[in-house]
């Protein structure tokens, strides 16, 4: 009997090509896609996850918020917090501080790159986290002064195939490290990526006490694993005690708040958005809004399914009646439209599983998911994946099977079944359902990329084309604050550089230099509020082209300018100047040093325009601060390699055994909306995925019509109907429905995409257009894909859909 329900089934499918081919791509396109945004999804949500103790590890913040409401958020924290909470708190089981060295120039013998993931770490640090060791012993291999830790792939880089242990490395030149330890690379699902530690001590000793007690620098990032059952309410508490017993008194003269929250170690990577973070973060929403895009387009398959089975349910009516006729039960019917819908199944399961096989390196570029980070060694991959074969044969086929089952073989047989109002009702919303969820993800699609353009299209305000940065060298002598001005005079003489400034950092990079303590001369010190530090030579306005509202630049002829300040509108506002122009000649107190503002430069976008503008203020720093400096040189159009060679073989002149480690203004700045973009690609594919489903089912639902309007479209023809008309009568009510999803659409999808935007600090208007096109591409699609067999039937012959049946 199995054997007789299987060949049966197996006829079936066969028998109906079409319709069998349009249900497994869609099943199979709605799971792979599905099973692809779960991956991408569960990739974000892993981060961090690796370590045993995930759990129970937190990161220690810093931030601090003025009198009048503003605020500085950190993903850092303050240098002597670490130790103190060592020392006074049970609750913590370990704890470990450590600081990032970007830019650093790493050298063995004669090789030597610039490295930017390099952390002086406490010994603690590979206590609390499971990084795994391939040479050394994690126990004891930051124990000690001038030791180092090194990635395989640093290893490779800098070895080759020999044995890095106990070799002696160089760091900027300055202090040698020798190798004690070799771990493998640091998992890409980790908010905290290195290639190198080095001993926590020998950064200890070179800051000295007046970084490393002091409360009010930040940089310090801070770990610590709590005890089990410890209430983190409590602890907090503690900690509060703590930073009013250590710096109360200071605190209340300033009239501050200053708050050392802790952030679970979990949610790092999606939840934290901070000054300081190592790398742009994920965006929990987002991951949220990816989970439901992945319901969207495995309902849309799987109502497809329901739509053509039940279309279908008229020309299988008569074969119900003569089962029935001839002795079969409704079970046995049941069962056996309960084996296709299982064949069907099973068949577009493989199918998904192998264009997942196929698609996993396009996807993995798209999404930036490692390869490595398989899909298939997934537990809850082997978990979802029965979960959706068996939902959709309980989702998809049970209503099919329970209409198809229930047919009357009387009724059936006298050819009375026909299209009920209640069947044609049902297929109608599902089609609404469909185009509501295709018309969202489309719109939703156009918007993100609509967005990006908006903030790329925006003046910046100042001017990044041509741009070329160069950090400064990290190895030096007691020569290089002259060699900064040589090597400037000499970069100027190519007659292909326009301009070149010092500063410590430029235009479109977030700022890491803040102070507070600032405020106007003679105010009380609680008057004082937090200020963004940029230190920038005399080019540095008109290499950027940013234009002065009040005052003057920085300029050689004011010998006082190392006493003077340069605000931008943002600051002045800040500061509570009326306006520019009064700001300017104003005295303010610094830090206890009395400095004036020259001038007044016009706000700026620093960062993308995702970020509102920031207070900020400029010092006259023509060689940089410490080892916080960059240069910029203003190219004119030509051969940019070249020009790049040219300034190289100069740089290296001028700063021997230093890589020239350099980027483009321009590319760096757009950057800043990749993780926008990926979004938007993302987005973009499974919506295109989505539409191209709803379009299967409209296909077979359009096949399906006109097999059953044959007759109707052969009279027409007859009577003079041409095929426009045909084409109109058949696609009207489609695209009724089409209005109709777009009508009761619209005003959820504009709130849900105001509500978007508010996310931006500038945000594009939302205009019918944005509604608009995604209706037409919709109407477009469905014109298409009814039209190829509309004109099929109506350019046919009349005499042969006369003869139908």
């Amino acid at each position: 009997m199995l054997s007789n329900y299987i060949k049966v089934a197996f006829r079936n499918l066969i028998k109906t090509k079409l319709f069998s081919a349009i249900n497994i791509l869609g099943l199979s396109i709605g799971i792979a896609a599905c099973l692809l945004i779960l991956h991408y999804v569960n990739f974000e949500r892993s981060y961090d996850k690796f370590h045993h103790q995930s759990d129970r590890i937190y990161r220690l913040r810093y931030q601090r918020t003025s009198e009048d409401g503003s605020s500085v958020k950190f993903a850092s924290s303050t240098p002597p917090a670490g130790l103190i909470i060592r020392e006074r708190l049970p609750e913590i089981e370990k704890i470990a501080r450590i600081f990032r060295y970007r830019g650093v120039v790493v050298s063995y013998k004669n090789i030597k790159f610039t490295e930017e993931r390099v952390f002086h770490a406490e010994p603690e640090f590979l206590d609390i986290f499971d990084f795994k060791f391939t040479k050394g012993d994690p126990k004891s291999a930051l124990g000690g002064v001038d030791q180092a830790l090194i990635s395989q792939s640093m290893a490779k880089k800098y070895f080759g195939d020999h044995d890095p242990m106990g070799k002696v490395i160089s760091v900027d030149k300055k202090t040698d490290y020798q190798i004690t330890g070799i771990f493998k690379d640091v998992p890409q699902n980790s908010h905290i990526k290195f290639d190198m530690l080095l001993s926590f001590e020998n950064f200890a000793k070179s800051s000295g006490p007046d970084y490393m007690e002091n409360w009010g620098h930040t940089g310090m990032y801070t770990y610590l694993i709590l005890k089990n059952g410890t209430d983190i309410s409590v602890f907090n508490d503690k900690i509060k005690e703590i930073v009013e017993s250590e710096v109360g008194e200071m605190l209340k003269e300033y009239n501050m708040i200053m708050e050392l929250p802790l952030q679970p170690l979990e949610n790092i990577h999606l939840d934290s958005h901070y000054m300081q973070e190592y790398e742009v973060n994920g965006n929990r929403e987002v991951i949220n809004f990816l989970v439901i895009i992945a319901l969207f387009i495995i309902i849309i398959a799987w109502v497809n399914y329901i739509n053509l089975s039940t279309a279908r349910s008229l020309t299988r009516a008569k074969e119900v009646g003569l089962r029935k006729t001839v002795g079969g039960s409704r079970q046995q019917i049941m069962i056996q439209f309960f084996f296709e819908t299982l064949i069907l199944n099973m068949i577009s399961l493989f199918s998904a599983l192998i264009l997942i096989y196929i698609a996993l390196p396009f996807f993995s570029q798209l999404t930036g998911v490692p390869i490595e980070y398989s899909i298939w060694h997934q537990s809850w991959f082997w978990l979802v994946l029965p979960i959706l074969f068996v939902t959709g044969i309980i989702i998809s086929g049970l209503y099919p099977i329970i209409k198809l089952s229930a047919y009357q073989p009387v009724t059936t047989l006298r050819g009375k079944i026909g299209t009920s109002s209640r069947g044609v009702n049902l297929r109608k919303v599902l089609v609404a359902f469909q185009y509501l969820m295709a018309f969202t993800m489309i719109t939703g699609t156009l918007a993100v990329f609509s967005q990006i353009e908006y903030m790329k299209s925006q003046e910046l305000g100042f001017d990044h084309e041509q741009t070329l940065v160069i950090k400064t060298p990290r190895v030096r002598d007691e020569t290089f604050g002259d060699k900064i001005v040589t090597f400037k005079e000499a970069i100027q003489t190519n007659t292909n550089v326009e301009k070149f400034c010092v500063v410590t950092e430029v235009p479109g990079r977030q700022l890491y230099w803040d102070n507070g303590g600032i405020m106007k001369a003679g105010e009380d010190i609680s008057k004082s509020k937090n200020y963004m530090i940029v230190g920038i030579d005399y080019d540095f306005a008109d290499l950027f082209n940013i234009e002065f509202v009040a005052g003057r630049n920085f300029s050689k002829e004011y010998r006082t300018d190392t006493d003077g300040l340069i605000f931008n509108e943002t600051a002045v506002r800040w500061m509570g100047f009326e306006s520019s122009d009064q700001a300017v000649g104003q005295k303010v107190d610094y830090w206890g040093k009395i400095y004036t503002i020259v001038g007044v430069l016009k706000d700026y976008h620093q960062q993308s325009l995702k970020e509102a503008f920031e207070p900020i203020i400029y010092r006259l720093m023509p060689q940089g601060r410490h080892n916080l400096a960059q240069f910029a040189i203003k190219l004119k159009t030509g051969n940019i390699q070249r020009m790049l060679q040219t300034i190289e073989k100069q740089y290296a002149a001028f700063f021997p055994g230093n890589p020239m480690d350099y980027f483009f203004l321009d590319e760096y700045f757009d950057q800043q909306y990749k993780s926008d973009e990926q979004f938007g690609h993302v987005f973009g594919l499974f919506a295109l995925l989505a539409i191209f489903v709803t379009s299967l089912g409209i296909l077979g639902l359009v096949a399906f019509m006109v097999t059953q309007r044959t007759k109707e479209i052969g009279i027409r023809k007859v009577l003079g109907a041409g095929v426009p008309r045909i084409l109109y009568i058949l696609a009207v009510d489609i695209l009724k429905l089409i209005v109709f999803s777009f009508v009761i659409l619209l005003p959820f999808i504009y709130w849900g995409i105001a509500q978007w935007l508010q996310s931006f600090a500038y945000r594009m208007n939302v205009s019918f257009e944005l509604f608009f096109w995604p209706l037409i591409f919709v109407v477009i699609v469905t014109l298409v894909t009814i039209g190829s067999h509309v004109i099929r039937a109506a350019m046919g012959n009349p005499v042969e859909s006369l003869r139908y049946e």
